[in-house]
């Protein structure tokens, strides 16, 4: 009971002449952040009803149920939610720890490995794993997992040194071994994971995890001494195992390396021709360029309001991935720049309430989790978008909320529930008075 009340009741108390409390300082109860709450319901929502448009003609001819689509996204968000919901009323600090983040970190590998190893290639990148007839992407849960590593790592060294370990004997042993832990050690570490996801290949994980990793690096307070002398070690390391490694490679493993890596020359060609003026100048044929071409027509065709919601043409099979990674283009056509650009503002809401939510948390942990989930949920949104407007290759990156994706959307839902958590355990406390 005592302790209850220790924690409610701030150390700031007036008293009256005759010793009698008159007025004191409590905090205020923790509650989630209704902002981060109220904008991803209303994307799952939107999502769902985009969702059902732009996959009804697919679904129909293909399943014979319109619905199927969106039956199949409401089953895994609703699964999505309800972890969520039971994250965030947990206390985040429990996690803390390094079991946790250990057991994260050998999760992501061991599913990266099994990927590499057991996955379905489809449109040539190596990501589903399939298990009792239901699909699965690992890619998913290791960028949740690689986030949740570097936010425990960093603050379990934090803690260690707190306590006064992981001391050198000198000044310039300290400003290394600071180095290697606060980069060397954690970057190589992460760069692990992106290795077997590149060689998988799965080109947009590999980008999505290398700016996402950036970021929780970055946010985390390393000074600028062990930036550049861990990050000099970690490049040397990198250039030393990457050219033992090459020339150790016989000629028949270089070249199966290279084919390895067709698809994604073959998408950088079609964002070459998309640019390009001149009829020389163009690298990739009609049937590579399809289904960018059909994406610009549909989001061109919207205008200014759309032709309206479920009046798509492109959805009718001339844009293949019209229900997956072109969402965003059906959206744009239906509902026009106002719905195309409604999307973005729901997106930008988002990042901004997640990283206040980050920008108010007590601890290193929390910081550095929320920034990171914020970042994830919000780069691969914008991505997306810059794949559906031409603006970027084609990288194979769904929207969030809004594609359809079990897998995804479920992830998407647990950083979510993260976040949430922050927010409600995870952050500074604020205090109301309360007069006697």
């Amino acid at each position: 009971m005592k302790r209850k009340m220790k924690d409610l009741v701030s150390d700031n108390i007036a008293y009256r002449d005759n010793g009698m409390i008159e007025s004191l300082d409590v905090y205020a109860p923790n509650r989630v952040n209704m902002a981060v709450l109220i904008i991803v319901l209303g994307m799952i929502a939107f999502g769902i009803v985009m969702l059902f448009s732009a996959s009804m003609p697919r679904a129909f001819t293909s399943q014979g149920n319109s619905m199927y689509y969106v039956i199949q996204q409401g089953r895994f968000l609703l699964l999505g939610i309800a972890a969520g919901a039971v994250i965030t009323f947990l206390p985040i600090k429990k996690f803390d720890k390094w079991p946790f983040f250990t057991a994260m970190y050998l999760m992501a590998v061991a599913m990266a490995i099994l990927t590499r190893v057991m996955g379905r290639v489809i449109n040539g990148s190596r990501r589903w794993i399939i298990i009792g007839g239901v699909s699965f992407q690992p890619s998913e849960f290791i960028k949740v997992a690689i986030v949740f590593f570097i936010a425990g790592y960093r603050s379990f060294i934090q803690r260690l040194r707190k306590k006064g370990k992981l001391r050198a004997r000198t000044p310039t042993g300290q400003r290394y071994v600071d180095a290697f832990l606060d980069v060397t050690l954690p970057g190589v570490l992460v760069l692990v994971v992106l290795l077997i996801v590149v060689l998988q290949p799965h080109m947009s994980c590999f980008l999505i995890l290398s700016a996402v990793s950036a970021v929780c690096f970055l946010c985390s307070g390393i000074p600028l001494s062990s930036w550049l002398r861990g990050g000099g070690i970690l490049l040397a390391l990198c250039v030393v195992f990457g050219s033992v490694a090459f020339l150790s490679m016989s000629t028949e493993a270089k070249e199966k390396l290279e084919s390895n890596f067709n698809h994604v020359v073959t998408r950088l060609n079609i964002f070459s021709t998309m640019k390009a003026e001149e009829e020389e100048e163009k690298k990739a044929d009609e049937d590579e360029m399809y289904q960018s071409e059909q994406s610009i027509i549909a989001i061109g065709s919207g205008g200014l309001t759309g032709v309206g919601f479920g009046n798509s043409r492109q959805k009718y099979m001339y844009l293949p991935e019209a229900h997956n990674d072109y969402v965003y283009s059906i959206i744009c056509e239906e509902l026009g720049f106002l719905g195309g650009l409604s999307v973005m503002l729901l997106f930008w809401a988002f990042a901004i309430a997640g990283l206040l939510v980050s920008w108010q948390a007590d601890c290193l942990f929390t910081r550095v989790l929320t920034a990171g989930y914020t970042s994830l949920l919000t780069l691969q949104a914008f991505l997306n978008i810059g794949v559906a407007i031409g603006a970027i290759p084609p990288t194979g990156i769904t929207l969030p909320f809004f594609s359809y994706g079990g897998t995804a959307n479920f992830f998407f839902m647990i950083s979510v529930g993260m976040i949430l958590s922050v927010s409600r355990t995870g952050r500074k406390r604020k205090t109301v008075k309360l007069v006697v």
